[in-house]
């Protein structure tokens, strides 16, 4: 796995003997180019794009095993290690928060861009997909990146019944964090510095 500063973003591979991901991460125009295969994943990074303002072009994306949790996981990690390259956490406002509605859902993401990685999520979903992707690979897809990221994200589900509406609203919630996180500005540290 690399990553790259280009002149206006980061891109980044990672070929395994599971998959080959090849992406571009960029900070403005919140647009997601290409497809992973996986039509709600796709869905799930359009979203993540259009709030947090950042664009992903997705210049290749293959699963060598057809296995979609292995595709889902390490999109994460890669996304994540091109977002840690992209940003100077000291120089953004670094803590973020948002909390999205979709009809009966209600999810709430808090995000600290702290060179710390931790995830937690105070829910579980009641079905074992989501349209076409396992609905456990979200947990892992959010475990890559914040690991990569060296970021802590915490998500809430307030109320809802609907996979589908959780799984988006959290996203959105998550994607629109970031967005918060990542304007510029002086970080807030006691140290002086983040890792």
């Amino acid at each position: 796995m690399k990553t790259e500063r280009i002149e206006d973003g980061v891109s980044g591979e990672r070929i395994t003997k599971e998959v080959e991901i090849s992406i571009v991460l960029y900070p403005v125009s919140g647009r997601l180019e290409g497809t992973t295969k996986i039509a709600f994943f796709d869905h799930l990074l359009n979203s993540f794009c259009h709030y947090s303002g950042l664009s992903v072009k997705i210049n290749g994306c293959e699963s060598k095993d057809k296995i979609v949790h292995h595709l889902v996981e390490d999109f994460g990690i890669l996304l994540g290690q091109a977002f840690r390259s992209l940003f100077d956490y000291t120089k953004v406002h670094r803590f973020g928060e948002a909390t999205v509605p979709m009809n009966e859902a209600l999810v709430g993401t808090y995000i600290d861009l702290s060179g710390r990685p931790f995830f937690q999520k105070n829910f579980e979903f009641f079905s074992d997909k989501i349209e076409d992707m396992p609905s456990e690979t979200f947990e892992e897809f959010m475990l890559g990146f914040v690991n990569h990221a060296r970021i802590t994200v915490h998500i809430f589900k307030f109320s809802g019944k609907n996979d589908h509406h959780i799984c988006e609203a959290a996203m959105k919630s998550f994607g629109l964090a970031v967005a918060r996180a990542i304007k510029s500005g002086e970080t807030m540290t006691t140290k002086g510095m983040i890792d």
